[in-house]
């Protein structure tokens, strides 16, 4: 997929963050896309709700039931934000094939700092772990970081 259309679901992810932000939670926006559409999307309800309720994992519960299969490999994942290790794991479960996102998170993410999603030693427990997805970060980073900042939260960028 062309830089594009990684601008316009990253861009839909700080949409959804921004509504998160509105009804009083953290600020992050999921989408799972499969072949250009989106199957799902989601925002964080974690505060408000359940700690496990990251925008990420309820955008791939979502996309599962819609799909039917708990196999999720012909998707896309994206995120305003890096995702974190619960929800890196649960990516590489769900054999997600590809996840872009925003912002690094090198203090948390399950890329910058635990590099779960690209640990290839995973994969030896195939069925439960895919090999590692391609990963894209960086898209519309800036905006992402002043939504953030914006929000109040300090960014600590690489």
């Amino acid at each position: 997929m062309n830089s594009g259309h990684h601008e316009k679901f990253i861009r839909r992810c700080m949409e959804l963050a921004q509504e998160s932000l509105d009804a009083g939670d953290n600020p992050f926006g999921a989408l799972v896309v499969k072949e250009g559409q989106i199957i799902a999307e989601a925002r964080n309800s974690a505060v408000r709700h359940d700690m496990t309720d990251h925008a990420e994992i309820i955008a791939m519960r979502s996309a599962k039931e819609i799909l039917g299969t708990p196999d999720l490999s012909g998707c896309t994942l994206y995120s305003n934000c890096e995702p974190c290790p619960m929800c890196s794991f649960m990516i590489r479960e769900q054999k997600i094939k590809e996840v872009v996102f925003a912002l690094r998170t090198p203090h948390m993410g399950g890329y910058s700092r635990w590099d779960i999603l690209q640990d290839k030693g995973l994969a030896r427990y195939e069925p439960a772990f895919a090999t590692p997805p391609n990963v894209i970060t960086g898209v519309l980073e800036k905006e992402a970081a002043e939504q953030f900042e914006k929000a109040g939260w300090t960014i600590h960028r690489i």
